[in-house]
């Protein structure tokens, strides 16, 4: 069946590589690519989609907005986040917005293609994204010594990861929400980030998981 996927994804050697084993081992594919969100939403708001594959950190956009965005004119589309990242938050939050599926960007393709053409609308979740949430190390507090973090700033960076709310890290540190929002505003500054998605971002790349 004939079927128009939208890909949004802004590293350009995944973006391509993506289309084009879609195009070899799919069947009958109409593939639009975008590496820039405003452009996706762009398009999106009125052009025909059966499946999106967003990525959760596109020029700096939480990908989840897109998404949220894209399923109000697209209710019935098939959305699947290709990620690096699949902490447990974030998985979770996927589930509640009603996405069908979360892979891994190293899913096999024929994982992937059978993800697009299954007409289940269960959540689908691929087993190498079943993992708990790390904790820092002393690495970790070397690695992020140098970004110049107070103690309570990482406390709150590792209850940001664990999908808290700012009320929530208040109660759990004993200090007030505007404290808390104090500080994520400083992290965000701090780390030149803007979301939690960001963030989770930062946190890989830096070696905060490992």
């Amino acid at each position: 069946m004939h079927k128009k996927i939208l890909i949004c994804d802004d590293h350009l050697l995944f973006l391509n590589g993506l289309s084009e084993v879609l195009k070899k081992f799919g069947t009958d594919y109409d593939i639009t690519l975008f590496s820039d969100s405003d452009q996706c939403q762009n398009y999106f708001t009125s052009a025909a989609v059966d499946v999106f594959l967003c990525d959760l950190n596109i020029d700096e956009r939480d990908g989840f907005q897109l998404i949220q965005q894209f399923k109000k004119i697209h209710p019935k589309a098939k959305v699947i986040i290709l990620s690096a990242y699949f902490e447990e938050f974030l998985v979770n939050k996927a589930a509640r917005l009603g996405v069908d599926a979360f892979l891994p960007k190293e899913t096999p393709i024929e994982e992937l293609i059978a993800v697009i053409e299954s007409k289940s609308h269960d959540f689908y979740q691929a087993s190498t994204t079943k993992k708990g949430i790390p904790d820092f190390d002393n690495k970790d507090k070397a690695q992020l010594k140098k970004f110049s973090l107070s103690a309570q700033e990482k406390q709150i960076i590792r209850l940001i990861i664990e999908g808290k709310t700012s009320k929530e890290i208040a109660s759990e540190l004993f200090i007030s929400k505007t404290t808390v929002d104090t500080h994520r505003k400083n992290i965000n500054k701090k780390l030149e980030i803007s979301n939690s998605s960001s963030l989770i971002k930062f946190a890989h790349e830096n070696n905060l998981f490992s």
